[in-house]
C-alpha cells in the first residue's frame, strides 16, 4: 500500500465522520508497516485558539498490509504507537520480558552472549549455552528475562555482541 491509498482509507474511514476537522498534512508520516495521520479541529487550525483545540485523540495508524485503521490516543507520542504496531500488530501492545534471537553476524561473541543470557534470565549456564548454540545452528531461539527492562537491555547488548534479536510484544 502506498501513501495515497492509505490517505484515501483515512479520509473515508476517519475524516468522513469528522466534518469539523482537517488533516494536519505536515504531521503525516510513513513507517515500515504503517502510515500515521493526525487531525485537528478546523476552528483551531484557523484561529489558533486553544479553546477550539481537540484533545485526547492521537495519531491514526493505517496498516500497509491490509489497510486496517487504528485510532490511538494522546497518552504516548506517535513513535510509541508505531513501535508497538510494528512489533505486534497492535498500537496498544506492550513489551514483554521475552527476547527472540533471530541470527548472528560473523565474529559474534558467543561467550559474552551466553554470560548475558545467564545474567538476565533464570537459565543456568548450560541452558544459556543451548540458546546461543541454537542460534549459531541457524535456528531462532527464545529466552525470558526477569523484567521487561532486562529484555530491552539484552537486545541492545546482544547487538553489541553480534547477534540480531528483538524484544517480543503482546497484543492487548
Amino acid at each position: 500500500m502506498n501513501l495515497d491509498q492509505a490517505r484515501k482509507i483515512f479520509e473515508r474511514d476517519v475524516m468522513a465522520l469528522k466534518a469539523d476537522c482537517v488533516t494536519i498534512e505536515a504531521a503525516t508520516r510513513e513507517f515500515q508497516r504503517c502510515f500515521a495521520f493526525v487531525y485537528q479541529s478546523k476552528k483551531f487550525v484557523e484561529t489558533g485558539s486553544f479553546t477550539e483545540m481537540l484533545v485526547g485523540q492521537g495519531p491514526v495508524l493505517i496498516s500497509r498490509v491490509d489497510g486496517r485503521v487504528f485510532e490511538t490516543g494522546s497518552a504516548f507520542p506517535v513513535e510509541h504507537y508505531v513501535e508497538a504496531f510494528e512489533a505486534c500488530g497492535d498500537p496498544f501492545g506492550t513489551p514483554t520480558a521475552t527476547v527472540r534471537i533471530l541470527a548472528w553476524n560473523e565474529g559474534a561473541d558467543k561467550v559474552e552472549a551466553i554470560k548475558l543470557i545467564k545474567a538476565k534470565s533464570a537459565l543456568d549456564l548450560s541452558q544459556a549455552k543451548a540458546v546461543v548454540d541454537d542460534v549459531l545452528s541457524h535456528k531462532e531461539s527464545v529466552f525470558t528475562t526477569e523484567t521487561v527492562q532486562d529484555a530491552k537491555e539484552a537486545v541492545l547488548k546482544l547487538k553489541e555482541y553480534g547477534f540480531i534479536s528483538i524484544q517480543l510484544w503482546c497484543k492487548k
